[in-house]
């Protein structure tokens, strides 16, 4: 175990620099505060590369004999210079130093189940946190998204989806091949908007099908995309607010996909335990 009290130390500097965009992009790592996430980290396929307390604390119990299991370095940091590492107000006596993984160039196999989420520039992230700890929570595992979306391994996602980062995959790329590649494998992208004619509720998701949602403030713009690719999908509003947050309408829309496969399923199993 090490004790870090410099600020001039490398591995400090490096962990400083990956509050920024920038710096998780040049040293390909992020942060995942807390024992929660840490616990889920290393209970993924991420890489934990380091773990890092606040000098004041006792490594005990079962994290701290899961960290020693996987011979991960754990480094003791000074309470002063521990605080410049998290971004939070009160920040919790853990830090996990996870690796991020590598970008999934080749989109996943389609299969009758399928479903994701294409995230379309969206830019706030407690919103993609909260819309990847929801689609966890359903076992959705396939979120793609475009340029112009937050970075999904920014400090406040990574916190936002209690987890949900370290249990699903990440797409990156762009609408047009996304669409395009959907298209190919006979996928249903359907596009949350406020103006669509076709009420979610009235649809059938039992099929391979992608939800499209749009940026905070413009939403998804149809006008540029192919009307053969894409379907708008309205949720009604009778109260007479323009729209919803997108997060509420990316949990509406995938429970009510879960909703119409649980009851498929319990369709199917009924009935052949009939014939039975």
């Amino acid at each position: 175990m090490t004790l870090l009290s410099s600020r001039d130390n490398p591995l400090i500097k490096t962990i400083i620099s990956l509050k920024t965009k920038k710096g998780r992009r040049k040293h390909q790592l992020f942060l995942a505060e807390g024992p929660h996430l840490l616990e889920e980290a290393l209970a993924s396929t991420f890489e934990v590369r380091g773990v890092f307390t606040n000098g004041e604390i006792l490594c005990c119990g079962a994290l701290w004999e899961y960290v020693e299991k996987k011979r991960i370095p754990v480094y003791h940091v000074s309470p002063r210079l521990y605080a410049e590492l998290t971004e939070t107000e009160n920040p919790q006596d853990v830090l996990g130093l996870i690796a991020q993984p590598k970008e999934q160039t080749v989109f996943p196999e389609i299969e009758q189940g399928f479903m994701g989420l294409i995230l379309d520039q969206i830019q706030d992230p407690g919103n993609l946190g909260t819309i990847i700890r929801t689609s966890w929570a359903a076992g959705l595992r396939n979120i793609f998204i475009t340029p112009g979306t937050v970075d999904p391994y920014s400090g406040k996602v990574v916190r936002s989806t209690q987890g949900g980062i370290f249990n699903l995959q990440i797409y990156p790329s762009s609408l047009e091949k996304i669409l395009s590649w959907a298209a190919s494998k006979g996928v249903k992208v359907w596009a949350a908007d406020p103006r669509g004619v076709k009420l979610y509720y009235q649809q059938d998701f039992t099929g391979p099908t992608l939800f499209l949602l749009g940026n905070e403030a413009r939403g998804c713009n149809l006008s540029n995309i192919d009307q053969q690719l894409v379907e708008g999908l309205g949720i009604p509003l009778p109260g007479g607010a323009e729209s919803l947050n997108v997060s509420i309408s990316a949990g509406i829309l995938i429970y009510e996909t879960l909703r119409q496969r649980l009851l498929q399923g319990t369709l199917e199993g009924e009935a052949s335990g009939a014939k039975r």
